[in-house]
Order: C-alpha cells, then structure tokens, then sequence
C-alpha cells in the first residue's frame, strides 16, 4: 500500500519538504535558520532531510537549532550531529529567550495537545513564539499521529496569530505503531499542517 514511500524518515522528509514548500511557493534561502521544536533524536534524521533538501537546490546546509525540554531527550542526536547542529534545552513557551529568529523554517512533529487538560493552552503559548520567531516568508511544518492531536493544534494555530496555509493528511507518512481507544491507526506524520506568519 506505501511502497513508494521510503522506509527512512530523512528520505520521506525530503518529499515532504519537496512537495509542500514546493506547493505553497515557500523559498528557502541559503544556509537557512531552521528551528525543530522537541526534536528528540529524531533530530538526526531532520538534519539530514534537510540537507538533502537544500542540496537538490543548491543552498548549502541549515543553521538548524533543535530543542527539547531535557537534554537528554536529544542527547544521542547531539552527539551523531556535533559541530554541525546547535541544541537547547528549555520549556518551549519562552523560546524568544533561548534562541534568536528568525527562523525561515520551524518543525513540530507530533505535539502532544492531549496529554493534558493543560495541552492546547501549553501550545498556544509555545505557537505565540513560532509566530514572533518565524520570518515572515517561511512556516511552520507541524505533524501529527492522529486526529485528536490534529484538530486541537489546528485551533491553538489559529488563536496564537498564525495563518494556516494547509492542514490534512500527509501522502508521505511514516510507519503505523499502535491503534487507539477508539480504532485509529496512530502513524508517523499521519497528518500535517503548514502555517506561516498572519499578514498585516
């Protein structure tokens, strides 16, 4: 049923960013800053998507900055990544105090709203400093394993000043690795949305 898909995240990635920057005319510049927001591990393959993104393009490599609440949530990446990515522990929702923007691209995979009463109000604050970082021609990739993450970060997008510029699933997701309560599949990057900067 996927067999066009490839199997590792970094190379599904590439025909991600391909296909939705691509659609959306969003054009990176060289050497773009590039922030992913509780990167993980995972870090490692988003370093690489990106520069087999920007290599097919010819715009050199990302100044990619990934954080995470805890260091050692990327500990692994860092290590793999060392001397090519810059990493950050800290709470999301005061990242104007971290890093400094702006960022032509922001990555969100997989954020958990429904882990918590608390979770859209928690991602509204941290999509308030995606809107005050990001710059005005780039945007925020966001995914999601399922739809009950998915809905709720479409609202929190909205409150928190961003316009959404796509939202749906994704062609390219990665593998299925459990069900839900309710029989949904939770995958990979099931569903994704793109947002970029409200225009005034």
């Amino acid at each position: 049923m996927q067999t066009n898909i490839p199997n590792t995240p970094d190379q599904r990635w590439i025909l991600i960013l391909d296909k939705f920057l691509g659609d959306f005319g969003i054009e990176l510049p060289e050497f773009p800053s590039v922030l992913d927001i509780g990167c993980g591990n995972n870090a490692t393959w988003n370093y690489l998507a990106l520069v087999g993104y920007l290599g097919r393009k010819s715009l050199g490599v990302p100044r990619y900055t990934g954080i995470d609440i805890s260091e050692g949530a990327f500990a692994k990446a860092k290590e793999a990544l060392k001397g090519l990515a810059h990493f950050v522990s800290c709470d999301a929702r005061q990242l104007e105090r971290h890093v400094e923007g702006p960022f032509y691209l922001i990555f969100c995979q997989h954020p958990p709203l429904t882990i918590s009463r608390d979770g859209p109000k928690v991602w509204k604050a941290i999509f308030e400093q995606v809107a005050g970082l990001l710059d005005p021609q780039g945007c925020m990739i966001l995914t999601s394993f399922w739809l009950n993450d998915h809905i709720p970060a479409q609202v929190s997008v909205k409150k928190a000043g961003l316009d959404i510029l796509h939202s749906g699933k994704n062609p390219f997701p990665g593998r299925i690795f459990d069900r839900s309560e309710d029989g949904e599949e939770l995958q990979y990057d099931k569903y994704i949305l793109l947002a970029r900067r409200a225009r005034s």
